[in-house]
């Protein structure tokens, strides 16, 4: 189908892209296992390839700038872009919408990365971060296109942009440092050359128009976007704020040491984002009087995804530290508390939807950094001791609260569609688990029985559910 056919489908009714949630959900969530496999496979090696522990913290910082930047610059404009498509001529106003953020994040990646060259005068260490502002800039041409497919329910092509501007651009970095120098800048060349790429083949497989090819549409985008701007930096903070917070407090190769396990929340993060690319056009796409019962079903979903990630990611951190920190037994516990960030993350997602459905952004400026405040000033005391396990800690509750009081803003969108049972039980069984994982012995012994003990519960989990959906059903509601 022609993509001017998959937007009449979309303008004509909603009903598609919540029929193939499921399936997209499937599909999204393979592709984040996949991103994240391929960034699990490079660190170790790019950890033993570096020449230095200081080379490898400027190379997680530059990486680090990228994804908070990107985020930032983009300014909520990707969430926009999804609402757009389910509007009156929503298909040209979308694409309007994305033209627009494509050229804006490049001029501005562009203007910052001169910028920052001219003040900082060359050399190495300052081409690294260069490149990476550079790149920032660059990946809001995927984030625009991606947003598209999602909205036309590509799931398909979409994590080939996702796997394009992460494993690849991993890949490349890596084969860079082999074959030219063991140097982050070099690392960073490379990563940002496939970056680039990707964005090319962005504009081929979900292409934008003009920004002002429809009139008042970037207008639009910007109104219910700039709003978000502080909210989506503080959210960047909220989720990798913590290594530069350890950079600015601790003592040196202290936050080098938490960005060895920090794979943990931004694995996290990718998965249940990922997750959220099938969840927000069936929440923005219901009407009114069909939102309770949406939500119910979305939510209780995400609930129990929720509770399987933190089962399997914190179930499988000590053979993953071992190989990824090797030596760094005590970075297991802070490696197994980091996954427990999700039972607030999959509440403020499924929130923040409908908050962004209604077009009532402004609250997100006001709520996440009020929240990112707290969150600080409670990091501050173990951040300065070095208490890394803390830290985690400290970063589990920060997205709780943020769940918990977006949960309170947008309960009365959606009243009565909220299962409240189902997410409690979750959160419940999910840090009792990780409890009674902190008590257990950190060898690699103890890890492998772990982790295969969790690989068998998982499988057998997965055939329940595939027989259970298998089984005819008297009624199909929800």
């Amino acid at each position: 189908m022609s993509s001017t056919g998959r937007a009449d489908v979309a303008e004509s009714g909603n009903s598609s892209a919540v029929d193939r949630t499921g399936r997209n959900s499937v599909l999204y969530l393979a592709g984040a296992l996949m991103q994240g496999l391929g960034v699990f496979l490079v660190q170790p090696f790019a950890l033993r390839v570096l020449d230095s522990d200081a080379e490898w913290q400027e190379l997680f910082l530059s990486v680090s700038v990228i994804q908070i930047g990107v985020v930032l610059g983009a300014a909520g404009l990707p969430l926009a872009i999804t609402k757009a498509w389910f509007d009156h001529n929503g298909a040209a106003k979308a694409r309007s919408i994305s033209g627009f953020l494509s050229l804006l994040g490049v001029a501005v990646g562009a203007a910052v990365a001169a910028a920052y060259w001219w003040m900082a005068g060359g050399g190495d260490g300052v081409l690294s971060f260069t490149v990476a502002l550079l790149t920032m800039g660059v990946l809001a041409t995927v984030l625009a296109a991606q947003a598209l497919l999602r909205a036309q329910g590509r799931p398909v092509a979409f994590v080939l942009l996702s796997l394009g501007s992460s494993v690849a651009a991993y890949g490349v970095g890596l084969l860079a440092m082999l074959l030219v120098s063991a140097t982050a800048s070099v690392f960073m060349v490379g990563f940002g050359t496939a970056v680039c790429l990707t964005a090319v083949a962005a504009l081929f497989i979900a292409p934008p128009s003009l920004p002002f090819a429809v009139p008042g549409a970037a207008k639009e985008a910007l109104l219910i976007g700039l709003p978000v701007l502080p909210h989506t930096g503080s959210m960047m903070l909220l989720t990798q704020g913590a290594a530069f917070l350890l950079a600015a407090v601790a003592a040196e190769g202290v936050s080098g040491d938490y960005g060895k396990v920090q794979i943990f929340v931004l694995g996290t993060v990718t998965l249940l984002g990922a997750l959220n690319n099938a969840w927000v056009p069936a929440i923005m796409s219901a009407k009114p009087e069909e939102r309770p019962e949406r939500i119910r079903s979305v939510m209780k979903t995400a609930s129990l995804a929720g509770l399987a990630l933190v089962i399997v990611a914190s179930g499988g951190a000590n053979v993953v530290t071992h190989i990824m920190a090797v030596g760094r037994e005590d970075l297991i516990p802070v490696a197994q508390i980091m996954p427990l960030i999700a039972l607030g993350y999959l509440l403020y997602l499924n929130a923040s939807s409908l908050l962004f459905a209604d077009k009532r952004t402004w609250i997100l400026a006001v709520v996440t950094p009020s929240v990112l405040g707290i969150s600080a000033v409670a990091a501050l005391v173990p951040a300065s001791a070095g208490n890394l396990v803390l830290m985690a800690a400290t970063s589990a509750g920060s997205f709780f609260l943020l769940g918990i009081v977006y949960f309170l803003i947008a309960r009365r969108q959606a009243p009565g569609g909220w299962p409240l049972r189902t997410y409690g039980l979750c959160c419940f069984a999910a840090v009792a688990y990780v409890a009674g994982l902190l008590m257990l012995p950190r060898d690699i012994g103890s890890g492998v029985i772990t982790a295969v003990a969790v690989a068998v519960a998982a499988a057998g989990g997965l055939v329940l559910w595939r027989l259970r959906k298998a089984k005819p059903t008297p009624s199909a509601s929800l």
